[in-house]
């Protein structure tokens, strides 16, 4: 049973907010927990919730001891929804703060006091198993797709291992939930930010006003996937849904719950009612032959960059039990996520665009400069010493080249070792096209792009600002100019 005093970690999310809101809604006291309050804190005004700046990622919570006894000794239930659940990181270790350490220190909280913890996980720790997966299944010997799957599969085992030490009876009460692809229901701008359908949808809407804009017929942009394939998508509300029922129920200790829809939603429908937003045929899913042949426009590389880390996901058969769920829901809990919530959620996104919000792609001339930069130019430095003065530089970053196109770069004792797409490494720059063409251009030194506000450093600000300082001769001695993009 949900006690009357509540913690929520991860408050601010997708599903954190809609959960706040019910349980307040319920008349429980609510204690967000997150490291910065929330942007929109009109929850924060309900006299049932409190705000507690804290970081699950920190031993007792990163709070006061005294602050952390007395949480410890009012609580008597904890959702702990607090993760990170991008793509992006290249190994466990970079999820490893919150998706595992968070765990074990929202699980010590727990023991210490005597909430029923309710943990938030996902379906796809099943990673790249095959078949059924069964709710009390979790090490089935499968491998993952990314390091966000088995970083939330490690979260899970650290509280399986938990339970088994325990006497029966003895210890903290624990509730695993596995919730399908979110989507929201009532989508905003930040909906971009998030998996799946509104990230297609983003770059597809970038792409056709672009070419709407310079007045260029756009065709049909094909996207790497299968029609015949199927994502377990389940709506933000219904998750909360389940959560709160399953919670409420006194046979959930010691149990894991899928919260899906009955039914996968097929790809097919989602190719057609992604068009039956933008009124007209804008995107089609084709394999890897139909994407080959013939070569893929511009439009569609640019397309294929922005949801490259989703790619393994759009040519799924998964199956996933959920008679657990169904023993506490009944068995005509979400048969289905249909068309017309897809279309309506979708519309709800692109009616809600301001003009003034949408980027622009790469201007082709432009595009093409900054492409051959890491595709022609740089790769001619790959295995050399860059510079004599740099034999002490070794690191790991991203680079992104506002809207569209980010690679990673790794510099061994000096040397160029590494290319890669996306973003990697313990920090990172996101700059403007102008202002790229002109660092590497030598034109402009890096310090003075930071300063005029050009280039943002994210990470390791400090590694960040001496790698950029470190690499400047290496621009003065090797500029890329017009010519050695040709």
């Amino acid at each position: 049973m949900i006690g009357p005093r509540v913690l929520v970690t991860g408050g601010t999310g997708v599903v954190g907010r809609p959960l706040v809101a019910a349980l307040l809604a319920m008349g429980r006291e609510v204690v967000v927990l997150s490291r910065k309050a929330p942007k929109n804190g009109d929850f924060l005004a309900h006299p049932g919730c409190t705000h507690l700046p804290g970081d699950v990622s920190l031993p007792e919570l990163g709070l006061a001891p005294e602050t952390y006894r007395g949480l410890a000794d009012s609580l008597t239930t904890i959702f702990h929804l607090a993760a990170r659940t991008d793509f992006k990181g290249a190994t466990v270790a970079e999820y490893q703060p919150i998706n595992i350490d968070g765990v074990r220190h929202v699980y010590a909280l727990a023991e210490q006091s005597t909430a029923h913890l309710h943990h938030v996980s996902t379906a796809f720790v099943r990673g790249t198993g095959e078949g059924l997966f069964h709710e009390h299944e979790l090490d089935c010997g499968q491998g993952f797709r990314n390091s966000y799957e088995a970083s939330k599969f490690r979260g899970e085992q650290f509280l399986r291992e938990q339970l088994a030490r325990r006497t029966p009876g003895t210890g903290p009460r624990v509730t695993v939930h596995r919730p399908g692809i979110i989507l929201e229901r009532q989508p905003s701008q930040a909906s971009a930010n998030t998996f799946g359908p509104f990230i297609f949808l983003d770059g597809v809407f970038r792409v056709l006003l672009a070419a709407h804009r310079r007045q260029e017929h756009s065709d049909t942009l094909r996207v790497r996937g299968s029609v015949t394939g199927s994502l377990p998508f389940i709506f933000d509300d219904d998750v909360v849904e389940a959560i709160l029922r399953i919670a409420e129920s006194p046979d959930s200790h010691g149990q894991t719950f899928h919260l899906l829809s009955a039914e996968p939603c097929p790809n097919r429908m989602l190719e057609e009612v992604f068009n039956a937003a933008f009124g007209r045929r804008a995107a089609c899913l084709a394999d890897a032959a139909a994407c080959a042949d013939p070569p893929p426009t511009a439009a569609e590389r640019i397309l294929a960059r922005k949801t490259a880390i989703y790619a393994a996901y759009m040519d799924l058969h998964l199956r996933f039990d959920r008679g657990r769920l169904e023993s506490i829901l009944g068995r005509d809990w979400r048969p289905a996520i249909t068309a017309d919530e897809l279309l309506t959620a979708f519309s709800r996104y692109l009616a809600g665009k301001k003009e003034e919000d949408r980027a622009l792609v790469l201007p082709p001339p432009e595009a093409g400069r900054i492409e051959a930069y890491f595709d022609s130019f740089l790769p001619d430095f790959l295995g050399r010493q860059l510079l004599a003065g740099l034999v002490s530089l070794s690191c790991r970053f991203w680079l992104e080249i506002a809207p569209h196109l980010s690679r990673t770069l790794e510099i061994d004792r000096g040397r160029l070792v590494k290319i890669a797409p996306g973003h990697g490494g313990a920090f990172g720059y996101r700059v403007q096209p102008a202002t790229f063409l002109a660092v590497v251009a030598g034109r402009l030194p890096p310090q003075q792009g930071f300063f005029q506000g050009d280039i943002s450093l994210e990470g390791n600000t400090l590694e960040a600002l001496r790698t950029a300082t470190a690499l400047e001769p290496f621009f003065q001695t090797y500029p890329y100019t017009a010519q050695g993009a040709a």
